[in-house]
């Protein structure tokens, strides 16, 4: 049975103010001073997988979150290993999970909050798997019992695709966006269906929509910077999106080869040959990224 007797100040008070004041290596040695005597004890499993996450020691926080959903047997600890499960890029592990909660869910059911976590968790290790069959059976589920939000509608859309049901997904990326204008990857997905209709005027107003809600769109960034026709001013707005992106994420190779193309049409000849050395740098082998500074030497001679 899981020890949930609660402990006096003294023993876990001082760990608490660490993780308090973020002195997170602090609270680890106090944590492991006390660990063979409150090993079971659901407090201080709580206390140090807030310290492992902290210190991202990934390893460590799903053994812990693993215990913790073992002795309490409760969804909401499940869901927290599922979801660190499904972090961690262990996505049959975190199916496993997931499959396991919907059978919990039939028997005794969820709650409403517990179920939509659920729900959202499962759509998105389909989505790695590209198992629309699954996303639309998980929420056929959950729309029998509660209204679907935008990310659901959005998926909805995705798998509508799938089935080449192009009308079906665009009313659910709309339906989507009206429901959250802050749904980046529905504006994206309603970019793409109008790109692909022949109405590119309207596909880049949708990307638009996109990097205002999310700068940081990756696919968002690229097809605005192969899609758009810009004066300075607009070439110049799209290249700040692009280098703030790969501030945060400097080795996106196709992002990076995005922002030099633009460059190379602004004439900064000179910037494109120092992001594509960045490059070279971090991938020597790379034929295409070699071409491509073959391609700014000679526009730099002429």
């Amino acid at each position: 049975m899981p020890q949930n007797i609660s402990q006096p100040i003294s023993v876990f008070g001082p760990v608490e103010a660490d993780i308090q004041n973020k002195k997170f290596s602090s609270a680890m040695k106090r944590l492991i001073k006390i660990s063979n005597e409150f090993s079971k004890d659901i407090r201080f499993l709580s206390l140090l997988s807030m310290t492992q996450k902290a210190l991202s020691d990934t390893n460590g926080l799903l053994k812990t979150l693993e215990v913790i959903a073992d002795q309490t047997a409760s969804p909401a600890a499940h869901l927290d290993y599922m979801a660190g499960l499904y972090a961690a890029g262990r996505l049959n592990e975190a199916l496993d999970v997931g499959l396991h909660l919907q059978e919990i869910n039939d028997e005794k059911g969820l709650t409403e909050i517990h179920e939509r976590y659920l729900t959202r968790l499962l759509i998105k290790i389909y989505l790695e798997f590209s198992d629309f069959e699954g996303i639309q059976e998980t929420l056929e589920g959950f729309h029998s019992r509660y209204r679907l939000d935008d990310t659901m509608l959005w998926c909805l859309g995705l798998v509508s695709l799938s089935v080449l049901r192009t009308d079906e997904a665009l009313t659910y990326f709309r339906d989507a966006v009206a429901m959250n204008p802050g749904n980046d990857q529905a504006w994206v997905s309603l970019a793409m269906l109008h790109e692909e209709r022949g109405d590119r005027e309207l596909a880049v107003a949708n990307l638009e929509k996109a990097l205002d809600a999310n700068p940081s769109n990756a696919t968002g960034l690229k097809l605005m910077s192969k899609w758009g026709t810009f004066n300075l001013e607009q070439t110049q707005k799209i290249m700040g999106k692009l280098s703030y992106y790969l501030s945060k994420h400097e080795f996106d190779e196709e992002v990076s080869l995005c922002y030099v193309e633009l460059l190379k049409e602004a004439q900064s000849t000179q910037l494109a040959e120092f992001e594509i050395d960045k490059l070279i740098l971090n991938d020597p082998t790379n034929s295409q990224f070699r071409a491509v500074k073959k391609n700014l030497e000679e526009l730099s001679i002429l």
